[in-house]
């Protein structure tokens, strides 16, 4: 086994023994955590990711069942065990309960504190291949890629970027990244870069996914990589962003800076319409999932029904998918989906390109989002922003006013 970044905790009021733990479990390979109370251990648990906790079992605020507990319930992939001078039958019995995998008695050897360490780190082994979370069990080349993807970036922690349409799984791409890492019995925030009260650095260790980034302005794109850089920790950092990758590469409003810190791993997801081929195998995988689920048999396809999806173009990509097949499902009968079932109106997902929003329109959002970039890296000076944009200041100066531009 090897012990490499290996990062354990260790909970002890008494200066002596914490030393003493320390010295061993350095010695041996790992890298150690310290804290004196209930309080500090929870502390250090809310910052970082651990792969073990060894914990006294009388502390200065409590106990270190509650401890386990506490453990339990907000980390429960997280093997903790108990080492006690003040050990009974009745505090191992409840300790054990509450989730602890070994209670021992002081003194402790050297052997005996290796073979505990190596007990509770074979309970927190990497995955094997047949229980890792995978986005969808179907056998499509396009799923198979993502998955070694997540699978890939999840295991080497690096920060990445999740580009896609609204609606392509960008977000649960992102929490399987998270439950398949190594941070997975620590929590995943996310932060939502549109709201301008979104704190951007959490009080809490894990995994940050920091949504819609296109939103977020260039001061606080500075802002965000400078703390990046000075935390002392290293979270799972993941981006998504509803840009495709040459948008938010080449866009005036992103950081260069920030980009190539963030932009080590890249995924980038594909509307639905481009797996019009796939789609029934789509479908039968997403339905067997909602059958599971729901505890109930598998609802079938009519193939005028699968015609009727084949024919759509899924504004809303796999969300939109879901949604409908979720309704049919609900209302079919004798678990066979027919074309009445398939209700494609009122989905609540907009067109990309239609007769409401053309090609036009289209070209007209991605003017004003880089005339606004181009404004805000000025501080609205437009001259400067007319030279980053690559046309006049009269050129400018009428699109401004033409595609209503405020100051």
């Amino acid at each position: 086994m090897s012990n490499t970044k290996k990062r354990i905790l260790v909970v002890d009021d008494e200066p002596d023994i914490l030393k003493l733990l320390d010295i061993s479990l350095t010695r041996m390979g790992f890298s150690v955590y310290k804290a004196e109370s209930v309080g500090a251990a929870k502390y250090q648990l809310s910052k970082y990711s651990f792969h073990l906790c060894l914990t006294d079992f009388k502390l200065p605020d409590g106990l270190g069942s509650e401890l386990v507990a506490y453990a339990q319930k907000n980390y429960p992939q997280m093997p903790i065990a108990v080492i006690t001078a003040f050990g009974t039958i009745n505090h191992a019995v409840d300790t054990l309960k509450r989730g602890a995998y070994d209670f021992i008695t002081k003194p402790i050897s050297l052997e005996t504190l290796r073979n505990l360490v190596i007990a509770g780190l074979q309970l927190n082994e990497p995955k094997k291949a047949d229980q890792q979370q995978h986005l969808l069990d179907a056998d499509v080349p396009y799923f198979n890629g993502l998955n070694e993807a997540i699978l890939k970036y999840a295991e080497s922690g690096v920060p990445t970027i999740i580009y896609g349409q609204l609606g392509s799984w960008k977000e649960e791409i992102a929490v399987l990244i998270h439950k398949n890492s190594q941070h997975r019995d620590a929590p995943i925030t996310f932060i939502d870069c549109n709201n301008e009260e979104s704190q951007l650095i959490p009080d809490i260790g894990g995994t940050w996914v920091y949504a819609n980034m296109e939103a977020l302005s260039t001061d606080k794109q500075g802002q965000l990589l400078k703390q990046l850089k000075a935390l002392d920790f290293s979270p799972q950092i993941i981006v998504t962003t509803n840009w495709s990758p040459e948008e938010f590469k080449n866009s005036l409003g992103i950081k260069k800076t920030l980009l190539r810190h963030l932009a080590v791993g890249e995924i980038e997801t594909k509307p639905l319409i481009t797996l019009n081929k796939q789609l029934p195998a789509i479908c039968e995988s997403r339905l067997e999932e909602l059958a599971e689920k729901w505890q109930k048999v598998p609802c079938k396809l009519h193939p005028m029904a699968m015609v009727k999806l084949r024919e759509y173009g899924f504004p809303g990509n796999l969300k939109e998918l879901d949604l409908i097949l979720s309704k049919a499902a609900i209302n079919c009968e004798n678990q066979l989906i027919r074309e009445d079932d398939i209700e494609l109106e009122n989905t609540g997902f907009e067109p990309h390109l239609d007769g409401t929003r053309n090609l036009e329109k289209y070209i007209e959002d991605i003017e004003i989002r880089e005339i606004n970039n181009a404004l805000a890296k000025t501080n609205n000076n437009k001259t400067k922003a007319a030279e980053l944009l690559g046309i006049s200041f009269r050129a400018l100066r009428y699109k401004i006013k033409k595609l209503g531009i405020e100051n």
